[in-house]
């Protein structure tokens, strides 16, 4: 019993020190939507959302999750206090990373024009995703950065960490707008914080490596998990505003992006729980069994619900209030779509664990055909809705897609999970 106590309370500390980085960063990052839609105004600010949308496309795009493959084995390694296949392992996740980021820089400058030509509509477009899309050189490797202080419950850190690169990242925001350097001046920034916050990372990375005797990474040789080459290349490999621009020009986008940027308050605390609660599954898994690893799912669905209840009430209730006081009149349009989307997040919050626990039992393919079936429907509504109902459309859109993931997603959880009980249960069995 009391060894449930721990793993419960381990992964509310940790879930704490995220959750209380995730509100200090929220806070500052606050401040960023309201100075960007108020200052550049409706147009521009909308011009900015599709440059972002675009670069960020391609990065989920090329994204191949790394951060998962290298908690799961990492951890898996540690474990064992494996140290050489630790280091080669912590290597190996970089170099994709990297190598990933890379190919996507490459991608969004030789598509750029093309982007502008159906999406952006800007005659500064190519510079823009220019500029930006240097950040996808270093954001890819901070996901693999996080991963490796999250197995070693540098939480802390992470928080810290977090908050200091959104304080950056405001502060110049707010300075450069004030002084008049524009959307290419806040791209700037964006490049900058990218950059300092790897930086920071690194350092805390290195510190933590040494701590555990680890240090010496970078010489590590990958021949040493050859023989979960395989395995590993599976999991790795299983691992809508612009639509708006095509079709509704950058108006629609701004008042879409007022909307998103609002529900974010709400992921600000699934994330927490998601990034503590992977690792903790992991651990449970190999040690305790399927009880205490569903318990745990329980316990923190439990606990997230009664943040996210009461915070979709107000925002339903005052959605047009919220706007004003904060964006402005001129962005009270959104305030139906913000509804909508606030129903999607918390539909989305109900099935926050989904991924943790498909890959802590070993089922990325599962995962993978989750993703191909419900990004498909995805898409699909955004082409059929968006068209007729410009950026209300896309909240529907975003409303179908979380109704159609959690209902599909729970499905093949549940019926993972009673097959691992299943195959649990005829170990146990004695042969007579």
């Amino acid at each position: 019993m009391s060894d449930k106590k721990n793993i419960k309370k381990n992964l509310l500390l940790n879930a704490s020190w995220l959750f209380g980085g995730n509100t200090v960063s929220s806070i500052f990052a606050a401040v960023e939507p309201i100075v960007l839609a108020r200052i550049l105004g409706v147009n521009d600010f909308g011009v900015l959302a599709l440059i972002v949308a675009y670069v960020e496309l391609l990065n989920k795009f090329f994204d191949v999750r790394v951060w998962e493959t290298a908690t799961k084995y990492i951890g898996t390694f540690w474990e064992k206090r494996d140290y050489e296949r630790t280091r080669s392992m912590v290597k190996l996740s970089y170099i994709v990373d990297i190598s990933t980021g890379i190919l996507a820089f490459a991608i969004a400058v030789l598509t750029a024009n093309i982007a502008n030509k159906y999406f952006i509509h800007s005659p500064q477009a190519y510079t823009l995703v220019l500029i930006y899309s240097i950040s996808l050189l270093i954001d890819t490797a901070n996901s693999t950065s996080d991963s490796i202080l999250r197995v070693f419950n540098k939480f802390k850190s992470i928080a810290f960490i977090s908050s200091t690169q959104t304080l950056f990242r405001v502060i110049f925001v707010c300075l450069v707008l004030f002084v008049g350097l524009g959307i290419k001046g806040v791209l700037f920034i964006y490049v900058a914080a990218s950059f300092f916050g790897f930086a920071i990372r690194f350092w805390a990375v290195s510190q933590t490596l040494r701590e555990f005797k680890l240090d010496g990474w970078l010489w590590a040789k990958l021949g040493l998990i050859r023989d979960q080459w395989k395995e590993i290349a599976w999991f790795l490999g299983n691992t809508r505003i612009l639509a708006l621009g095509y079709f509704s020009g950058k108006d629609a986008a701004a008042y879409y992006k007022i909307a998103r940027s609002a529900v974010k308050l709400m992921t600000r605390f699934s994330d927490p729980l998601h990034q503590a609660i992977y690792p903790e599954l992991v651990r449970i898994y190999k040690s305790e069994g399927l009880t205490d690893f569903i318990n745990l799912i329980r316990y923190s669905l439990k606990t997230l619900l009664r943040f996210t209840i009461p915070l979709t009430v107000i925002i339903l209730l005052l959605a047009e209030q919220l706007i004003n006081i904060f964006f402005g009149r001129d962005y009270l349009a959104a305030s139906n779509t913000l509804r909508v989307i606030t129903v999607a997040a918390l539909i989305s919050q109900l099935t926050f664990w989904i991924n943790s626990a498909l890959l802590a039992i070993g089922k990325p393919g599962l995962r993978t055909i989750l993703d191909v079936i419900t990004t498909t429907t995805y898409v699909g509504l955004l082409l059929i809705l968006v068209p007729r109902l410009s950026y209300l459309g896309a909240g529907f859109a975003f409303l179908g897609y979380a109704i159609i993931k959690s209902s599909v997603a729970v499905i093949f959880t549940r019926d993972s999970i009673k097959s691992e009980q299943k195959s649990i249960s005829k170990t146990e069995v004695p042969v007579p």
